[in-house]
């Protein structure tokens, strides 16, 4: 199915003089995304998914293009998977979704290999050795009780297990520099945590990596939910976090110090990923609206 062509155009352009870096520019891939999440660069284009249209969009550089689409799914995130397939998170159906090279579903998961439901996939990292970790988040509620976790999946599919729990909104998650470690968002305790990467894939003991309280000052408007949504490993060696509520991406490197701030227009910022060109090209993923249908929000390509 195709949608209507999506001008490519120049937004704005960003100079962050004070912390010493050079002027950036920031580009409107899709102003009319519904809820935006996942964006993953793939084959010469960008996937992205969104949330409250239930879709998998493709952006070849001049126009976007659905994908895949598949009802009540609430799609939020995605992976390559076993070389040239792609898993797709369905956070509202709480089920994976494996597609093959054409787009075809060919597996589906949600349950662990105990027979344990998982509540919430939200986000995926690679664990290096052709596994996936992944988060189930639980109730988006700070009230709520803490039910949120990280499960692992083996290479080969077969094997689904708990490695984390009793995270307070488990979202955003990526392997460390030195392949040691699993940083996790938590997101509705506004921090980061460090889980030890044992050698069969499970997880040791968390410690709070990080608090965004004290990676950057708070906005004047931000949200109460102000908490990191995704989290990402640069090529360049710095963590890149997307603060949901504040309209930036938070740029820390393993000295757990803010190298640089990029702001975008939605204050609802989901997620970001690399282009193919390295951290020097960033897409980033946002909503304007967190609380209303249908969730307006945008896809940006930001430069330096």
């Amino acid at each position: 199915m195709r949608v209507p062509t999506r001008i490519l155009v120049p937004f704005f352009v960003l100079c962050l003089l004070r912390m010493g870096v050079a002027c950036a520019r920031v580009d409107v891939v899709d102003a009319q995304a519904s809820y935006p999440e996942g964006p993953m660069w793939d084959q010469g284009r960008l996937l992205y998914v969104e949330y409250a249209a239930g879709d998998i969009k493709t952006w070849d550089g001049k126009q976007s293009r659905i994908y895949w689409r598949r009802e009540h799914c609430g799609p939020n995130a995605l992976i390559h998977f076993r070389h040239d397939h792609i898993l797709v998170a369905c956070y509202d159906g709480n089920y994976l979704v494996e597609l093959d090279a054409q787009g075809k579903e060919v597996a589906t998961i949600s349950r662990d290999s105990s027979g344990k439901p998982f509540v919430g996939p939200n986000d995926f990292t690679a664990d290096g050795h052709g596994g996936i970790y992944f988060s189930a988040s639980g109730v988006y509620d700070i009230k709520a009780p803490i039910t949120g976790g990280v499960l692992h999946l083996s290479a080969d599919g077969r094997d689904t297990r708990e490695v984390a729990g009793t995270i307070h909104y488990s979202n955003g998650l990526t392997v460390s520099k030195d392949g040691r470690h699993l940083l996790v968002a938590e997101m509705l305790a506004g921090r980061i945590l460090s889980f030890p990467i044992q050698a069969d894939g499970t997880l040791g003991p968390r410690v709070v990596w990080a608090r965004l309280q004290d990676l950057a000052p708070a906005t004047p408007h931000e949200d109460a939910y102000n908490g990191p949504d995704g989290v990402k490993l640069g090529s360049d060696g710095n963590y890149y976090i997307a603060q949901n509520g504040s309209g930036r991406v938070l740029v820390v490197n393993e000295e757990k110090k803010l190298v640089r701030i990029i702001e975008v227009p939605t204050p609802y910022v989901t997620n970001v990923a690399s282009g193919p060109s390295g951290p020097d090209t960033l897409y980033i993923t946002g909503a304007f609206e967190q609380w209303k249908p249908p969730f307006p929000g945008a896809v940006y390509r930001w430069t330096q």
